[in-house]
């Protein structure tokens, strides 16, 4: 063995290998196996032919007119050797400078939009402007909200007394319409129904005064200058108010009058609500419910009390035009009135579960308290609406 001069600084040798003989191979060395004459390689890729004119084309360079080194590429059917080529197949590069393009996102909120709807604020991703049938359309489902869950409220509503209120406090919610958008969709119908109503007969009525007064009562009034307003005022300006408001009225009958209450009364129910709410509350003490729960059953109950004034209003303005309706619409009148007695008398055992004879005691306390503050409230209501005349 030889040593190797390394040019160390100390003359150290590094031992030169062995050779190794003809029969001695390494051991390391991988060489590919020969392949028969008819075997090919799966593997193997081979140019497209060139297009002739292609090559021929002096405008053309020649790296382009020595056909596609990368990108044609053609594949051999590997199964039938020796078989034409593919038709060739082109991959066109990427371009590395390409942005990918910026997400879509919310109008409202700048989320980002994964679906047809924002998760963040849950509006659409569409927003595009309406047409003139999506916005009625659109109008129409925001007022009532025109689906199932409508229909499937009133079915409820009608012939299930309390049974609302009882789906919304035990958190089953989704399936019908909220209390207060209920309610205002047949507070709203109500009175606009009720505002197309005009009053029979004399609104108000004085005493003859061609009929003799008795000795021991108090002087005929035979119209407004003989009515004494300063005993409820004690001031001369509010008896002259008192005293236009009534000439209005005589009038025209109380026409100019009814527009203004039907659109005063709504405003006062908002006051009368929560009153009765909190009075019927004081008849539930022990054990004691939560005040949003006296609230949200009398929500419910008046939204029955206006569909069955609906219904009530609806015959009545029929009634002339179709005299058939004239007796049919006295007695709908009196199956109403008794069934929204009745109807309040099981709401009040369903929703507060009370035995059968404190629900009725009580709700005979509720209607004398019903009875009282709802005249006062509809008294003021008149009364304010009469001194805007």
């Amino acid at each position: 063995m030889r040593p190797i001069d390394t040019g160390a600084p100390d003359g150290s040798a590094v031992p030169e290998p062995a050779p190794m003989g003809p029969a001695q191979s390494n051991p390391m060395r991988m060489e590919p196996a020969p392949m028969g004459p008819a075997q090919s390689n799966p593997m193997r890729m081979e140019p497209a032919p060139m297009d002739p004119a292609r090559s021929a084309d002096p405008a053309i360079p020649d790296s382009a007119a020595s056909g596609p080194a990368i990108h044609d590429l053609a594949i051999q059917d590997s199964a039938a050797p020796g078989a034409a080529l593919l038709n060739p197949v082109r991959v066109d590069p990427v371009p590395l400078d390409a942005a990918p393009a910026p997400p879509a996102r919310c109008k409202n909120c700048q989320a980002v939009l994964l679906g047809r709807f924002c998760v963040n604020c849950s509006q659409a991703a569409d927003v595009h402007v309406p047409s003139t049938v999506e916005l009625l359309h659109e109008m129409l489902e925001g007022l009532t909200h025109s689906d199932s869950r409508l229909w499937r409220t009133l079915k409820l509503l009608w012939f299930k007394p309390g049974m609302l209120t009882r789906e919304f406090v035990a958190g089953r919610r989704i399936a019908y319409l909220p209390p207060f958008r209920l309610y205002l969709i047949l507070s709203i119908v109500f009175f606009l129904i009720a505002s197309f109503v005009h009053p029979i007969g004399a609104l108000v009525q004085f005493d003859d005064a061609a009929a003799p007064a008795a000795a021991s009562s108090a002087p005929p009034v035979t119209g407004c200058q003989d009515a004494n307003f300063i005993m409820f005022t004690h001031d001369p300006k509010w008896d002259q108010r008192f005293q236009h408001a009534c000439l209005e009225v005589v009038r025209d009958n109380g026409k100019a009058l009814l527009p203004v209450v039907v659109h005063t009364a709504p405003k006062a129910m908002f006051i009368f609500l929560p009153l009765i709410a909190f009075l019927h509350m004081l008849l539930y003490w022990r054990p004691r419910h939560r005040y949003a729960e006296h609230l949200l059953f009398f929500i419910h109950l008046h939204a029955f009390y206006f569909s069955v004034a609906i219904v009530m209003i609806c015959t009545i303005i029929a009634a002339p035009s179709w005299p058939k309706l004239s007796g049919v619409s006295d007695t709908l009148e009196t199956v109403l009135g008794w069934y929204a007695a009745i109807y309040t008398l099981f709401a009040m055992r369903r929703v507060f579960r009370r035995s059968w004879g404190g629900t009725l005691l009580k709700a005979v306390v509720l209607f004398f308290v019903y009875s009282i503050v709802l005249g006062l409230t509809f008294a003021s209501v008149v009364v304010y609406a009469a001194l805007q005349l």
